[in-house]
């Protein structure tokens, strides 16, 4: 825990229009209160070879003092059944699941649990610090645990269960391995106690994957898979349990049931569905991994909805967050004349500094020809890294260098949860990320990279088309083509790495109708990830194959939509050149470089891209000192770049770390022998739409963090400004003549 001020905040939103609302959540730590004021963000606090960062403060009444307190951080996945009189008092009871355990950690970790608040009453199974099976009966002092001797395997399927006999005051704790493969031992493991008395009356709520601290709190949470938790109206003998655990978790039961829980049951809700008589529905917090491969799981199904009985389970880990659940502290209006920006609650007490950044959009009534996409998507896939941060630190040999006091907290902090490049902590993928949390790396200052870049992308906009508008990634997901009528100009982001199918198809359509595209970034429209359909900044990120944590064969399905998940062009053939004329070739975290300008720049249809610059080099300044850099792109025809595109600058002098992606090419470093196939570049690329539009592609991350050099007087902003010009004029772009 930090011994210094610390604040902390989230917004219930990141994107909202004039005249709408949004609340604030804020916890102060070693502080009783904080300043809040609203300003604009048009840049980034970069050093002094930039423009000194001074945000426009916007005065509201919202802007004042507040009282502040400390707020816990509730972290981990569970499911939460509200309270039943059937539980309260359960006599003969069987309590059972299949279960896949994949992290124990040294604490006690609860499965399913009618404890109430320091296990007075009720009933658990859980795992205990040594990964033993337990049975928990809550007594009238204490709780009375009985344990089967052997921990039960990790990443194995076991089926476990609880059977308490009233009349004969006998409780059986059960254990079975289940096959996993030909030359499996899958025999059982049971204890019998006899004279038990009976556990005491509980409050009738349950928890699945957790249990209750003294204080009513959540905590010890499960960390694996858990598929058909059941209660049963009835205490299994051991030989009735045998045959049990030997029956699918699909086959219909044989025994009265009080609950009968699917996991996988409308995965993208909150609900888990009671499929017994009783309707004993759960409500999922913090988001668990939903629609997994279960226990009946069979190559090569991948899709969920063919064959939900082989995806019933859900993977729950201790590090899992969607929100921290703080109240809201304050409440912004958002005033009608504010201009379509990105703003951002600035909270401060002592030596402690927080931003809680968010985009205003204009009525749809007002939208200009010139709009800018926010990539949220990405912000959201990035939020609190520490793992990737740490790699790119070694690899450059400066570890630290990247590091504020604020990305700090989220090693100090782990509750707060770490990104979608962050393996969970019993090694699997991360899957779900949220805005809706403290965002770490969404500040005006720190690592420079995604958020910091597009604000130089927006300060160079706020000069260039005063009048442009902002909306998200998210906005464009939920309305598709309409988000962008009245749109001539999308600028994107410096790194607009992952993408919806509906945001796709929203872009295609803008494309169709002659819209212009300015991609002002590098490695772009690689990854398909799916918004929510109802919950605010929830993201789902899928990989089939990944540095970032553990992987499944069969997982390749969103729990969101159930759309096939992976990258664009290795396995949903949507290669980005196709789109955008460059795709992904490599990348490197020193120094930039510079473009040089091609013969294709003198072309007549290129020439308008050019004018007033007189110089061949291109970008040789900046934060990275060069326009070309961090991601970097290349026009590849075999790969769908555009026939008739003209590359009209290409990087060069690129520093021996930059290292190959997988996009058809082969993978270099400087630290092998084997010299590249060709020059690590990238490449600038135009080109005309049948319809009348145009893409231009500058094929690098780095392009935007140059535009602020000399004030925004330098060749990467007039280059960006001559493009913008053109492509906000109404007169139709030809298509050269084959």
């Amino acid at each position: 825990m930090p011994d210094r001020p610390v604040i902390l905040a989230y917004a219930d939103r990141t994107s909202v229009k004039t005249g709408e609302s949004l609340g604030f959540a804020v916890s102060c730590l070693n502080l009783d209160s904080f300043d809040c004021d609203f300003v604009r963000l048009l840049g980034f606090d970069a050093g002094p070879e930039m423009p000194p960062f001074q945000p426009p403060v916007i005065p509201v009444p919202e802007a004042k003092r507040y009282p502040g307190s400390e707020k816990p951080i509730f972290a981990g996945s569970y499911v939460k059944v509200a309270g039943s009189h059937r539980f309260e008092d359960l006599a003969s009871v069987t309590v059972c699941a299949y279960v896949m355990p994949t992290l124990i950690g040294g604490q006690p970790r609860c499965i399913i649990s009618t404890l109430a608040s320091g296990g007075l009453g009720g009933i658990a199974l859980r795992l205990e610090a040594d990964g033993c099976l337990a049975a928990i009966l809550g007594g009238p002092n204490e709780p009375r645990i009985y344990r089967v001797v052997g921990p039960l395997p990790l990443w194995l399927w076991s089926f476990i269960a609880l059977s308490y006999n009233h009349q004969r005051r006998q409780l059986h704790i059960f254990v079975q391995s289940l096959a996993s493969g030909t030359h499996d031992d899958v025999g059982a493991n049971w204890l019998t106690v006899d004279d038990v008395d009976p556990p005491e009356r509980g409050d009738g709520g349950v928890l699945i994957a957790a249990g209750l601290d003294e204080n009513g709190i959540p905590c010890h949470h499960f960390n694996g898979k858990i598929e058909r938790p059941r209660i049963l109206a009835a205490a299994l003998s051991i030989d009735e349990l045998t045959v049990l655990a030997s029956r699918r978790p699909t086959d219909p039961l044989r025994w009265p049931c009080l609950a009968d829980w699917n996991l996988l049951s409308e995965p993208a809700s909150e609900m888990v569905r009671d499929e017994s008589d009783f309707g004993h529905h759960g409500v999922c917090v913090n988001h668990p991994t939903r629609a997994v491969q279960g226990l009946l799981w069979e190559s090569p199904t991948t899709d969920w909805r063919q064959a939900p009985e082989q995806y019933s389970a859900a993977h729950f880990h201790h590090d899992d967050i969607e929100s921290p659940g703080w109240q809201e502290d304050l409440r912004l209006t958002v005033p009608t004349d504010w201009p379509s920006g990105c703003y951002a609650a600035r909270l401060r007490g002592g030596d402690a500094e927080f931003f809680v950044p968010f985009f205003v959009r204009k009525s749809a009534d007002a939208v200009g020809d010139v709009a800018f996409l926010a990539p949220t998507a990405t912000y959201t896939a990035y939020v609190n890294m520490v793992t990737q941060q740490q790699r790119i630190e070694y690899g450059l040999g400066c570890l630290g260098c990247f590091y504020t006091p604020l990305d700090l907290l989220a090693t100090e902090l782990p509750g707060l949860g770490k990104s979608l490049y962050d393996a969970h902590d019993d090694g699997s993928g991360r899957w779900i990320g949220s805005l809706r949390r403290p965002v770490l790396n969404m500040q005006p200052g720190g690592w420079l990279w995604n958020f910091q870049i597009d604000l130089c992308l927006l300060g160079w906009l706020a000069r260039a088309a005063p009048d442009h508008q902002v909306l998200t990634d998210e906005d464009l997901d939920r309305e598709g083509l309409a988000a962008l009528d009245g749109c001539r100009v999308l600028v994107t982001g410096s790194h607009p790495e992952y993408w919806s199918l509906t945001m796709l198809q929203a872009l295609d359509g803008f494309l169709a109708r002659g819209g212009r595209l300015m991609y002002l970034g590098g490695n772009g429209f690689g990854h398909t990830i799916d918004f929510h359909p109802q919950r605010n900044g929830l993201v789902e990120l899928r990989r089939r194959r990944s540095k970032q944590g553990r992987v499944s064969a069969g997982d390749v399905h969103s729990s969101f939509t159930g759309r096939p998940c992976g990258a664009w062009a290795e396995h949903l053939g949507r290669p980005e050149q196709a789109l955008v004329g460059v795709g992904y070739l490599a990348e490197a975290f020193d120094r930039g470089s510079y473009y040089r300008r091609l013969a294709a720049s003198d072309d007549a249809r290129a020439r308008f891209i050019f004018a007033g610059v007189t110089e061949d080099v291109i970008g040789d300044f900046g934060i990275f000192g060069g326009a070309a850099g961090l991601e970097i792109d290349i026009a590849n025809v075999e790969l769908g770049t555009p026939r008739h595109a003209l590359v009209v600058a290409a990087s060069e002098q690129h520093g021996s770390s930059y290292a190959r992606g997988p996009s058809g090419l082969s993978y270099f470093t400087g630290l092998w022998n084997d010299a590249p196939k060709d020059p690590i570049r990238a490449d600038m690329t135009f080109f005309e739409t049948p319809a009348g539009g145009a893409v231009f592609s500058v094929g690098s991350i780095a392009w935007g963090s140059s535009l602020p050099h000399a004030d925004y007087v330098n060749n990467v902003a007039h280059i960006s400004e001559n493009v913008l010009g053109r492509f906000r004029d109404p007169a139709p772009f030809q298509m050269p003549r084959k």
